[in-house]
């Protein structure tokens, strides 16, 4: 190691706590430790292994390309809360764990949590440790491919091995990471990967947690941790998403941008760019297909413009129209001697927005859906595609059309289902409850909304970003804040509005007039005035009209709802019985036809939730968020069927052409 590497680890002592996620969790005193070998090795991680950030396209197959997962029982340990760093001073990211002892057997894609009986697992906080043997065919190496190792998602802090080597680390839930291989397998032979995952949040991370040492010997023991965070949904943890293993040609394309459009005579207009990198190599052919597989357009250009004559739009489900969701398939193949396949589904559509509505290819959208969480019993976070395929089949059951990623990015395979099935979405970062805003927050946020825009930015599907969910933006500090954050984003997307999901009364709400579309969180009869149904309209309705009167600007309902324990019934409705959940949601449909029928600016109603999730261990809720109108189970509640015969009602997508409207 040179000189200059060791002054700058030695100048940044505040930067390595940080890295560490220990300067004030599981040992106060820390601050006091020299800076040992292991410490050195953690600080010097980020910079030596940073993720391939610009090159996060979905692994796929094809004549260039092999693809594998690295699926299954991985071993699995987690380091005692007394000492954090056992696992880098015993360097157990070099050794096999059946010849250290004391682990478990833990699926990968999930979250660690609920899968075993112990107590310690589910609520565990701090370094945890996977490990996996694995092969590689070794004409790999014969054919001079790149081999990448991608992870979906690990949630929070990662560090990935192969071999003992360090390959590549990453900081942030719900994202993927990709890290270069090549160089640290062993073909055809057996490898060894391992990954320290630490689940620790603080307060300049989005989103924000926080630790405590209380003083109060009275109540509690020496060094005594509080471990604590504002948002009310369990904070599944681990190795939450697919891990890929994929090879491509030395030359090979990294990046795909696309923006449509339309022109004359039923026109439609792909301007797009592809990134190839390695070699310099930088001529490719671009090939759209339709959905039959033959071609419309040529390309023998890297960049530029497809024109496509009489082109079918994607139209989300519920349009009325001919065609629903219709995907072209943009292919490139790199002009080399080696060359790379890649194929992209993508649809042709376009976004506008005003002070008065949303349009997606020139007709309004009225969104009808609700907020959902990546939620299931076992699997935590943990991504399956059946799970997801009953979700979307009860989402077209009830007739909705669109959700919102609350609160935190989804899975890539969700979306690309929502391509397929013709679901809006509005993608939301994970910034929940954010009420800490300063340079090092910002610099985080600013991150994951590069990482949330390169990732998603290709998809029909996604119609909005939302930057935040319920901030604490009644305090001044949040104005510059979400100014420049906004800011920021319409820089890398022109194409889409931005907003962050707001819960404050109209009277301390700040920074919403930099976003494009309003939003409200608003519980009334259940938060407040608990139990006055009677109230619902009154106050719904004034709130709604005085936001869109004062900014001028469309409002989306973004949340809404109540409590409701499967099977308990009260006559007349009594709070948390179905009925209440029944009768709350019929009185905000009436004004919600009182707002439409008043050319009041709504944009769309979205319950919360899609269904029933596990939150922290609180008194008032009985380990779950009993909103949904599904069961944990994705079985319905009587509130499914309500919502199932409004949604159906509406004919088209657009809440003007609706017939069925009575309003109250």
């Amino acid at each position: 190691m040179s000189i200059e590497p060791q002054i700058f680890m030695l100048h940044s002592y505040k930067y390595l706590c940080i890295l560490m996620n220990v300067s004030d969790m599981f040992n106060s005193k820390i601050a006091m430790v020299r800076l040992s070998e292991t410490a050195m090795f953690l600080l010097i991680v980020t910079f030596v292994a940073p993720s391939l950030a610009s090159n996060i396209l979905y692994p796929v197959e094809s004549e260039s390309r092999e693809l594998r997962t690295l699926h299954g029982l991985w071993n699995f340990k987690i380091s005692p809360p007394s000492n954090q760093l056992i696992g880098f001073d015993e360097k157990w990211y070099a050794v096999r764990f059946e010849t250290i002892g004391d682990y478990w057997k833990m699926p990968v894609p999930s979250s660690y949590n609920d899968v075993s009986t112990n107590s310690s697992i589910r609520d565990y906080v701090g370094w945890s440790w996977y490990q996996y043997e694995f092969y590689v065919p070794k004409r790999w190496t014969d054919d001079q491919l790149n081999v990448f190792l991608r992870f979906g998602s690990v949630h929070f802090k990662s560090i990935v091995w192969l071999n003992g080597q360090l390959c590549v680390d990453h900081e942030g839930g719900h994202l993927p990471f990709i890290g270069d291989a090549t160089r640290f397998l062993k073909y055809g032979e057996l490898n060894l990967i391992v990954v320290a995952v630490n689940n620790t949040l603080r307060p300049d991370t989005i989103p924000q947690g926080y630790t405590k040492f209380p003083n109060d010997s009275y109540k509690y023991p020496k060094d005594y941790r509080i471990y604590s965070h504002e948002f009310d949904y369990f904070d599944y943890s681990g190795i939450n998403r697919a891990v890929h293993l994929y090879t491509t040609p030395k030359a090979y394309v990294c990046d795909i941008t696309v923006l449509t459009s339309f022109g004359n005579n039923s026109e439609g207009v792909v301007d797009y760019k592809v990134d190839i990198c390695g070699n310099n190599v930088s001529e490719c052919n671009i090939t759209l297909l339709d959905a039959n597989r033959n071609i419309v357009v040529e390309s023998n250009t890297c960049s530029g413009q497809l024109i496509i004559p009489n082109v079918i739009p994607w139209w989300p489900i519920m349009s009325g129209k001919k065609h629903i969701a219709y995907l072209y398939t943009f292919q490139v193949k790199t002009n080399n001697e080696n060359s790379d396949y890649y194929r992209m589904r993508i649809g042709v559509r376009t976004l506008q927005w005003t002070s008065k509505e949303l349009l997606l290819n020139n007709e309004p959208i009225y969104l009808r859906g609700f907020g959902k969480h990546e939620d299931s019993i076992i699997r935590g976070r943990g991504y399956d595609d059946a799970l997801s395929a009953r979700d979307f089949y009860l989402i077209k059951w009830l007739g909705a059309n669109s959700f919102r990623t609350s609160h935190y990015p989804y899975a890539e395979e969700t979306l690309q289902q929502a391509d397929l099935e013709g679901i809006l979405v509005i993608v939301e970062s994970a910034a929940c409850n954010l009420r800490i805003f300063g340079s090092d927050v910002m610099k985080f946020h600013k991150s994951v909304m590069t990482e949330i825009v390169n990732r998603d930015k290709n998809h029909p599907s996604v119609i909005m970003w939302s930057l935040a969910n319920e901030p604490y933006n009644n305090i001044e500090l949040s104005v510059p804040y979400f100014r420049e954050l906004y800011q920021y984003v319409r820089k890398m997307d022109p194409s889409r509005p931005i907003t962050f999901v707001n819960s404050q009364q109209i009277q301390n709400a700040k920074a919403i007039e930099y976003m494009d579309i309003l939003t409200l969180n608003r519980y009334s009869s259940w938060y407040s005035d608990s139990g006055h149904l009677e109230l619902i309209q009154y106050q719904t309705y004034n709130e709604v009209e005085a936001f869109t009167k004062k900014y001028n600007k469309p409002l989306l309902i973004t949340e809404y709802g109540a409590g409701a324990i499967p099977g308990l019934h009260s006559l007349p409705e009594t709070m948390w019985s179905e009925d209440y959940h029944v009768t709350l949601l019929q009185e905000q449909f009436k004004t919600f036809d009182s707002l439409i029928f008043n050319e009041i600016p709504i944009l769309g109603e979205m319950i919360w939730n899609f269904a029933d999730f596990k939150t922290p261990q609180e008194y008032i809720r009985p380990g779950l968020c009993v909103k949904g109108l599904f069961t944990r189970e994705r079985q319905p509640k009587m509130a499914a069927y309500v919502v199932k015969a409004r949604y159906n009602a509406f004919k088209s997508n657009s809440k003007l052409q609706n017939q069925s409207l009575n309003c109250v």
